[in-house]
């Protein structure tokens, strides 16, 4: 076996592994000691994910065949490129980041093994979808990265309704994930294949515009895009903050994933024109619905759901650029957002432990209570409203010009000023919490530095990816050969 093949493989046997430990073993230390078994596999799985880099600069393509199904023709195979790359490594980061958070914001008790194993098998799932080399496996992770988060939100979700939140996540993402399974159905009819590397296979154009049509619609209620969102702001505002980190910062991006695999992969730029309009009207109208939204929201931690629908909309414009800078700003966004959604939950999350209050309209001069919260806060919201120099300047900038490099020039100047809205909400959630008077009664405790300590580095990150892009562009730059027939 190939020292590629078992990287690979580690990606999913770390966490799998210590999930199964977390679940099964019955001891007295567990509790205390599962936080860091699920560091040390998240981890792993990160190291992982960075050790193929060198083989895919070599041009190869590192692969693990899990052997042969007869009866249905369907060959498992674990696979990893140029497109899996970044997606992979920003969800295994994600994952790392949220369970050394949660080591401050969950209190142990006899149930937090199987919490931190469930957190274990949604990365699971969100990694084996980057990873499957056939349709077959990337519906079971598919499934999988939906199943764990489910039971995350009815069992250790916050309020009496988690249970019909949970549910209603569960049904409104399972539509989204049964129209993808049409169009999967369809392409393993229609090709003999249920492999990737197959799918180019031409069919028939009616066949065509189902397909597409079922995948964009789809990803997008992944992606969590107006009118498809309705399921983000209960399960965002319902969820423990390290499941929200998750959700909004890692698996939200495994939509836009989708849609680089499937359609965008798949199809030329000829067959996916028709699309490229509707696809950057559905955008335009998420971003500044989701903005308005924030800023009429009271409830600190659904403003932040809320800015998630308007980020995703930029993500779904630059899609539907079917321009070289429009997917390359798409991708990037994928990974900027990762960091600076976090980093915003996060800051939400140190709020609500230190002050016991979630409503913007209770909090208040937070500034001098919480200094380094309120710095990161601030860098967050800079961030997130596209300020240079921090990272999602560089990846609306793209995502602008792919627009401009269109015939759709109004949509892109709408874009464009839309993105004011972004600025207005982000600014006014920092000054309505950090600064102005202390309300009176508000009583703020210290957080623990387990949620400070990746709070400040995520802050850190937001600079230095602004400042030297260079690295992920490379990436990005090499995953577009696979974009559309790679005819750039």
């Amino acid at each position: 076996m190939e020292v590629e093949s078992v990287w690979l493989i580690s990606v999913l046997a770390a966490p799998l592994l210590a999930a199964a430990m977390l679940s099964l073993v019955r001891a007295r230390w567990l509790p205390q000691a599962s936080g860091w078994i699920a560091g040390a596999a998240a981890a792993l799985s990160l190291g992982g994910a960075f050790a193929l880099l060198p083989a895919l600069y070599r041009g190869e393509t590192p692969a693990f065949d899990l052997g042969l199904v007869p009866a249905a023709g369907i060959r498992l195979l674990l696979r990893a490129d140029w497109l899996t790359l970044p997606f992979l490594v920003t969800e295994a980061a994600v994952t790392l980041i949220a369970v050394v958070y949660t080591w401050g914001y969950h209190r142990p008790d006899e149930r937090t093994p199987l919490f931190y194993a469930l957190l274990l098998l949604f990365a699971v799932g969100m990694s084996g979808t980057t990873v499957a080399g056939d349709m077959f496996l990337f519906y079971v992770f598919w499934e999988l990265m939906l199943v764990a988060s489910s039971a995350l939100i009815a069992f250790w979700g916050q309020g009496e309704r988690r249970g019909g939140v949970a549910l209603k996540y569960f049904i409104f993402t399972h539509l989204g994930s049964l129209m993808v399974l049409v169009s999967l159905i369809i392409l393993y009819d229609t090709t003999g294949s249920d492999a990737f590397t197959m799918l180019r296979a031409g069919i028939d154009q009616p066949l065509t515009t189902i397909v597409i049509s079922l995948f964009v619609v789809g990803f997008s209620v992944k992606m969590a895009i107006f009118p498809v969102h309705l399921w983000l702001p209960d399960a965002h505002a319902t969820a423990p903050m390290p499941v929200t980190i998750m959700l909004a910062a890692a698996m939200l991006g495994m939509g836009t994933y989708g849609i680089l695999r499937f359609p965008l992969s798949i199809f030329s730029a000829a067959q996916m024109a028709p699309f490229a309009t509707p696809m950057m009207v559905a955008g335009l109208l998420s971003e500044l619905y989701g903005a308005l939204m924030a800023l009429a929201e009271r409830d600190i931690k659904r403003i932040i759901a809320y800015s998630s629908v308007s980020q995703m909309g930029y993500i779904l414009f630059g899609l539907g650029t079917l321009t070289y800078d429009g997917i390359s700003g798409a991708t990037l966004h994928v990974i900027y957002h990762a960091i600076v959604k976090a980093l915003l939950f996060m800051c939400v999350g140190l709020v609500i432990r230190a002050t016991g209050r979630r409503r913007i309209d209770d909090l208040g001069g937070l500034g001098k209570a919480m200094p380094a919260v309120a710095i990161c806060a601030g860098v967050g919201a800079l961030a997130i409203a596209g300020t240079p120099p921090f990272c999602i300047f560089d990846s609306e900038w793209m995502i602008f010009a792919g627009g401009f490099h269109t015939a759709h020039i109004g949509l892109s100047i709408l874009t464009l000023f839309g993105s004011l809205l972004t600025v207005a909400y982000a600014l006014w959630f920092v000054w309505r919490i950090f600064l102005g008077q202390q309300p009176e009664g508000l009583t703020v405790s210290q957080p623990p530095w387990a949620m400070l300590a990746p709070t400040l580095l995520l802050a850190a990150l937001a600079l230095i990816e602004g400042v030297f892009p260079a690295p992920l562009f490379d990436w990005v730059a090499h995953e577009l050969t696979l974009i559309l027939g790679g005819g750039w």
